[in-house]
C-alpha cells in the first residue's frame, strides 16, 4: 500500500494559497465584518477542495480538512467557524464511505475543545499561539485513525502506522505556517499603523513647538481685555451673555493649545520618581469631583494591593485626568477606578456604563484631531497614550455598544 505523495503535496497546496490570496486582497481596510465573512469563505472552500482531493488510505479519506476549519474560528470568529462546519458535513456527506462516521464524531469532538482553544489563543504570544495550534490541530487530525480503530478498522500495520503518521505531521506542519504567516502579516500591519501615529505624532508635535506660544501670546490679550469688558455697567443682558460665550470658546482653545504644548515638550527629560498610585487616582479623582456632579456621574474607586511604580507625578495625574474625564463624559451614571498588582505588574481599569464605540471607533483613537465627543480633537488622549509609552506602558480599550467602555493600562512595578 504506497502513499499518495503527490495528493499530500496538492492538500498542502489548497491549504496555503487561500491564505496567501486572503493576505493580499483583505490589506486591513478596517471592515472587520466584511473580512469574517471574506474569511469564512475562502475557509469553506479551501476545506472544500481539500475533501475533494482526500488522500484514500484502505477506504477513509485523509486530507488537511482541519487546518482551515481551525483557522475560521481563529481568526474569522464563530460564525465563520460554523459555516466552515455546516459545509463539511455536508461535502463528507456528499462523498459518503465507510469513514464518514468517524469524520463526524472527530468533528463533534474538535467543535467542543475549538471554543476553549479560540478564547485563550488571543491571550497568547506568537510562539505559544504556534505550539498551541500545531498541538490542536495534530491532536484533532490524530483522532480520525483512532476512532476508526474502534470501529473495527485494522490499523496496526507498520506502513499503515507510518502513512497516519506521516499525515498527522503535514497538519501539524501546516498549522504551524499558517498560523507563522498570518501572524507575520498582522505584526506588519501593527507596525504599520504605529508608523502612521508616530509620524502624525512629530508633525503635530512639530506645528506645536512653532505656532502655540505665539498664538497663546495674543489670546491671553485678548481674553484680558473680554474681562474687563464683562464688568461694564452699560451693558445689556445679551451682550454679557456674548462676553461670557466668547471667554469660554478662549478656555477652551486655551486647553487646546496646551494639549499642543505637551505634545511639543520633551517627557524624557523629566524626573522619574516613586509614585503610590492609589494616592495620585485620589488626588485626580477629587480635582474631577465637581466635573463629575455636573455631569451626575459617580466615579467609584478600589484598589487591591500597594500599586508602586516609577514616574512623574505631574505625568501621572494627567493622565487620570484625561482618562477619567472622557470616562465621566462618556457615562450615564457610573465611572470605576480600579488598581490592581499582580505578578510585578500594575494593572489600571477605568470603565464607564456609556454608549460604547464601534470597532473603527476604536481604531482611530489616539490620532489627533479625531474624537468621538462634538467639540473634541483627540489630542488630549494623543498626549496620555505618549505619556504611559514614555512610562514603559501598555494600554488597551475595549468597547461595547450595550456596557460601555474600558480602559485597561499594564505598568511594571518596581
Amino acid at each position: 500500500m504506497q502513499f499518495q505523495y503527490d495528493q499530500l503535496l496538492l492538500q498542502m497546496l489548497i491549504v496555503q494559497i487561500p491564505i496567501i490570496l486572503y493576505l493580499v486582497i483583505s490589506n486591513d481596510r478596517g471592515d472587520k465584518a466584511g473580512e469574517n465573512v471574506l474569511w469564512g469563505i475562502l475557509c469553506a472552500i479551501t476545506m472544500g477542495l481539500s475533501v475533494s482531493f482526500s488522500i484514500i488510505l484502505d477506504g477513509i479519506r485523509l486530507d488537511s480538512r482541519m487546518v482551515p476549519w481551525y483557522l475560521a474560528f481563529i481568526y474569522g470568529g464563530n460564525y465563520a467557524g460554523i459555516l466552515v462546519t455546516v459545509c463539511f458535513f455536508i461535502v463528507r456527506l456528499l462523498y459518503g464511505g465507510i469513514g464518514m462516521f468517524p469524520s463526524f464524531i472527530g468533528m463533534l469532538i474538535s467543535v467542543v475543545f475549538i471554543f476553549w482553544t479560540k478564547n485563550k489563543f488571543h491571550t497568547l504570544i506568537v510562539k505559544k499561539k504556534i505550539y498551541l495550534s500545531v498541538l490542536f490541530v495534530s491532536f484533532s487530525s490524530a483522532m480520525l485513525p483512532i476512532i476508526a480503530l474502534l470501529f473495527g478498522k485494522d490499523l496496526t500495520t507498520m506502513t499503515t502506522l507510518l502513512n497516519y503518521s506521516l499525515f498527522v505531521l503535514v497538519n501539524g506542519l501546516l498549522a504551524w505556517f499558517s498560523i507563522y504567516l498570518i501572524e507575520s502579516h498582522r505584526e506588519k500591519m501593527l507596525l504599520r499603523k504605529e508608523i502612521q501615529r508616530n509620524e502624525k505624532m512629530q508633525v503635530v508635535g512639530e506645528l506645536a513647538a512653532s505656532v502655540a506660544h505665539e498664538i497663546r501670546n495674543p489670546m491671553t490679550s485678548i481674553k484680558g481685555f473680554l474681562q474687563l469688558l464683562t464688568k461694564a455697567d452699560n451693558l445689556s443682558a445679551p451682550q454679557k451673555e456674548y462676553l461670557n460665550i466668547s471667554l469660554e470658546e478662549l478656555n477652551r482653545a486655551n486647553e487646546i493649545i496646551s494639549d499642543y504644548l505637551s505634545l511639543g515638550k520633551s517627557q524624557s527629560r523629566k524626573k522619574h520618581s516613586v509614585l503610590d498610585l492609589e494616592l495620585e487616582a485620589k488626588k485626580s479623582i477629587s480635582s474631577l469631583s465637581s466635573y463629575a456632579m455636573l455631569f451626575n456621574v459617580d466615579v467609584a474607586f478600589e484598589i487591591q494591593g500597594r500599586a508602586v511604580i516609577m514616574g512623574n507625578s505631574a505625568q501621572i495625574q494627567q493622565m487620570f485626568v484625561n482618562l477619567i474625564k472622557n470616562a465621566i463624559e462618556a457615562a450615564a451614571k457610573n465611572v470605576q477606578v480600579s488598581i490592581r498588582q499582580n505578578e510585578k505588574e500594575v494593572h489600571i481599569f477605568i470603565c464607564d456604563d456609556g454608549e460604547g464605540m464601534s470597532a473603527d471607533q476604536l481604531d482611530k483613537l489616539g490620532l489627533p484631531f479625531y474624537s468621538t465627543k462634538e467639540k473634541g480633537t483627540g489630542l488630549g488622549l494623543m498626549v496620555t497614550l505618549q505619556i504611559i509609552k514614555e512610562l514603559g506602558g501598555k494600554w488597551r480599550v475595549t468597547s461595547d455598544k450595550k456596557r460601555g467602555t474600558m480602559f485597561h493600562i499594564t505598568f511594571s512595578e518596581i
